[in-house]
């Protein structure tokens, strides 16, 4: 069985991590194949000057690497202590949707971060396109990369930014309700009570 590639911190990975490309999809940009993506990723071959070229008008937009982003009522005396195990069941339910809605929120922030990248780098990447030397053994690649630019530049749709707003009202409900929850679940002096009644 093959062994996972260990994660890189390398130009490629960066690069990728920050437009939000495969190593497959990064290839075809470059015009180079993915064995050698691979193979310079994992620190086995170097980019030829030719490819770096083409390579460097995508590195011009990333930031520096150490850059990083970072959210009562009182019952009568004497009441019954609530049931503990119901409010406890409630407050995991809680705290798991939360964690659902949190994940998918992250899903899209990672989405919304990528398509802005994309937003600064376009006219320049396009520029740097529209500049390079048209290749003879493959003349429409020109075309196929102007095509590929604006396919991968796509802006986060605004269902995308409601779905996130909508998350982002139910996680701090969900949030504040185990919380609450959290705080019922013990009363202090209440299952004494209970208890002597």
């Amino acid at each position: 069985m093959a062994r996972r590639a260990a994660p890189s911190d390398n130009l490629l990975a960066r690069t990728r991590a920050w437009f939000g490309l495969d190593q497959a999809a990064l290839a075809l940009y470059l015009g180079v194949s993915l064995e050698l993506i691979r193979s310079v990723e994992t620190g086995r071959r170097r980019l030829s000057g030719e490819v770096f070229m083409a390579f460097r008008p995508l590195v011009q937009h990333l930031p520096p690497p150490e850059a990083a982003p970072a959210p009562a009522a009182a019952l009568a005396p004497g009441t019954p202590a609530p049931d503990a195990s119901a409010l406890d069941f409630r407050r995991r339910v809680c705290q798991h949707q939360a964690a659902r809605c949190a994940n998918e929120m992250a899903v899209i922030e990672h989405q919304a971060r990528v398509a802005q990248h994309w937003a600064q780098a376009l006219p320049a990447l396009r520029q740097a396109a529209a500049e390079a030397l048209p290749d003879p053994d493959n003349p429409g690649r020109g075309a196929w990369l102007m095509g590929w630019l604006t396919r991968h530049a796509r802006p986060l749709p605004a269902e995308s930014a409601t779905r996130w707003h909508l998350l982002r009202a139910r996680l701090a409900a969900l949030t504040a309700e185990a919380a609450a929850l959290a705080e019922g679940a013990v009363i202090p002096g209440a299952q004494a009570t209970t208890q002597t009644h």
